[in-house]
C-alpha cells in the first residue's frame, strides 16, 4: 500500500509554492498557506519524551460538545530492572482524579545490547509482562524472572474528562 499526502487524514504542506507579481493574487494565496501551515503544526504529535509531563499537542474531542477539546499529557516513568516473579510498582505522580482518562499505557524494556520487548509483553508461553496504572503507581508484574531486563520504560499519556 503506498502513502500520498492527497489521501492523508491529516494536514499536509506542500514543500513550495508559487507565488503570483500580482498583489492581490499573492495576498490570498499566502494567506491560504499560512493557514494550512498552521494546521499542519497544530495537527501534529509534539515528539517530547521526558520524566516530566508535557503536553503531547494531542487535541482529543469532548463528547457531545464539537465545539470543546481537550489537550493530552505525556510523562515516561523510568522503571528500571523488571521484576522477577511479582509485582512491582513505581510512583508516577501525577494527579490523578475521576476526570482523568488513561489513553495510552505501554512501553519497552530491554536487556541492553541484546533483547528488546514491549510492554506489556503477551509471551505466549506463559509468561507475560502485566502493566497497569492505579492513581499513585504504575505496577508491572511478571510470572517468571525478568529481572535480566534492567533497563524498562512506560508511557503514560492521558487527559481530563470534563
Amino acid at each position: 500500500m503506498s502513502f500520498e499526502p492527497a489521501n492523508s487524514v491529516n494536514s499536509f504542506l506542500p514543500p513550495n509554492i508559487i507565488i503570483p507579481d500580482d498583489w492581490t493574487e499573492a495576498r490570498l494565496i499566502l494567506t491560504d498557506y499560512i493557514v494550512k501551515a498552521a494546521e499542519a503544526v497544530n495537527a501534529r504529535e509534539i515528539a517530547q519524551y521526558q520524566d516530566v509531563t508535557v503536553s503531547t499537542g494531542e487535541n482529543w474531542f469532548v463528547s457531545g460538545d464539537a465545539n470543546k477539546s481537550r489537550y493530552g499529557s505525556r510523562l515516561v516513568v523510568d522503571f528500571g530492572t523488571l521484576p522477577n516473579n511479582t509485582t512491582t510498582t513505581v510512583a508516577h505522580g501525577i494527579s490523578v482524579s475521576s476526570n482523568t482518562v488513561f489513553t495510552y499505557i505501554g512501553g519497552a524494556a530491554s536487556i541492553p545490547g541484546t533483547t528488546y520487548i514491549p510492554l506489556p509483553y503477551p509471551e505466549t508461553g506463559g509468561s507475560p509482562v502485566e502493566v497497569w496504572v492505579d492513581a499513585t503507581n504504575v505496577n508491572i508484574r511478571t510470572v517468571s524472572d525478568y529481572s535480566a531486563y534492567t533497563q524498562s520504560y512506560v508511557v503514560l499519556e492521558w487527559i481530563e474528562s470534563t
